[in-house]
């Protein structure tokens, strides 16, 4: 392979346009944020476009930008030689999945390459790097292909059983959304549409082998069980199966399996915790999992899509994004009544040490009062 050459100047000149265009798309950002929160991944493609082109009026990039998109690899082409690759997210962390390892969609002659990255959710937030210097490890992603029957009924397409046209749905920004909300519908409880992509989180990664529970790092082993109490509350209760949805999710999108997933909430007895100077006996050890993470806990369950939080908490309609909290700790309260038997001023007593007074529920602040535990 032949590997065209630019002069350190070169380089120079060019991440000073970049420079440019991401001072120039903060200080908009810095005025009018909710534009960019309301952006698309395709609209804020041309948003770094259009600043990469007022950015290199009266140097030598001026005209050779060319805004490629679609299928091809990189998004922007400058001096057909430099590339720009624009990633987005609306979630409130610096990660995504990157392009093909084998990159055969990549556009000839684009020889170095850099990453865009916009987080746009409050707070937005710009960053931009060299694309292999941002490359952590390799994932495998799966994503959904049509099947074809030459004999199909009219009126048994895919698009009749969603209720979309297909022209509709290609023209989506996210077509895979509908696909995903129609498996859901007809999935049964516990089953997880695990090879696609949900549309509010990034795509569903695979690694190439799966793992048991006891494999993981202690780390990961916690980082793990934090997610799971905050997307199912469900295991707080007295419900026989109220493992099987967290199961079939473990396996779906994190590739781990375990045939003794009850005992990593609940082994250990009957625990006495303490909430600032109230001691509290004889309590299931899974809320000393919560206790010594609740911070945590609820941090996740901040970031979790109002259509997440409706499908596993079997919602009657999404809730507000601002909401997402509040449904959570009426799930853990109900589910926890059912645990701990008659009385709840364990569970709200630990809900009230560990929100915000921000964070905090009416009916939490109210039961805290009736227990006298406002301080």
């Amino acid at each position: 392979m032949i590997i065209s050459e630019r002069t350190d100047k070169d380089k120079f000149d060019f991440e000073k346009l970049l420079k440019d265009c991401h001072v120039a798309i903060e200080h908009a950002a810095r005025i009018n944020p909710e534009y960019f929160v309301q952006r698309s991944a395709i609209d804020f493609e041309s948003d770094v476009f259009d600043s990469l082109c007022e950015a290199a009026k009266g140097t030598d990039f001026d005209k050779t930008i060319y805004l490629i998109s679609g299928y091809k690899f990189p998004d922007i082409i400058v001096n057909k030689f430099y590339g720009v690759e624009v990633k987005t997210t609306k979630q409130n962390y610096w990660k995504s999945t990157g392009n093909s390892v084998l990159e055969s969609t990549r556009v000839d002659n684009v020889e170095r390459i850099y990453l865009f990255f916009a987080k746009l959710t409050d707070p937005v937030g710009f960053k931009y790097r060299l694309y292999q210097d941002c490359l952590y490890d390799i994932a495998v992603t799966h994503s959904p292909r049509y099947l074809i029957d030459m004999e199909l009924d009219t009126g048994d397409s895919i698009f009749d059983k969603i209720g979309i046209s297909y022209d509709k749905l290609r023209s989506q920004d996210n077509p895979i959304r509908p696909v995903v909300d129609y498996y859901r519908s007809i999935s049964k409880r516990g089953e997880e549409p695990w090879w696609m992509d949900s549309g509010d989180t990034p795509e569903v990664l695979l690694k190439p082998t799966v793992s048991l529970w006891s494999n993981l790092s202690g780390d990961k082993q916690t980082s793990l069980r934090n997610e799971a109490m905050a997307r199912f509350p469900e295991i707080f209760s007295r419900n026989t199966t109220k493992y099987q949805n967290l199961a079939s999710w473990l396996a779906a999108r994190h590739g781990v399996v375990d045939s003794s997933l009850r005992d990593r909430f609940s082994a250990g007895g009957k625990v006495t915790l303490k909430i600032n100077n109230q001691m509290y006996n004889n309590l299931p050890h899974v809320f000393l999992h919560l206790k010594n993470n609740a911070s945590e806990v609820i941090r996740i369950v901040k970031h979790i899509s109002p259509k997440d939080a409706k499908y596993y908490w079997d919602l009657p309609d999404e809730p507000l994004y601002n909401q997402v909290l509040y449904h959570w700790v009426q799930k853990l309260i109900s589910y926890s009544n059912q645990l701990l038997g008659k009385s709840d001023k364990f569970i709200i007593h630990l809900l009230g040490a560990s929100l915000s007074s921000e964070d905090c529920p009416l009916e939490v602040r109210e039961r805290l009062a009736h227990y006298g535990l406002n301080d």
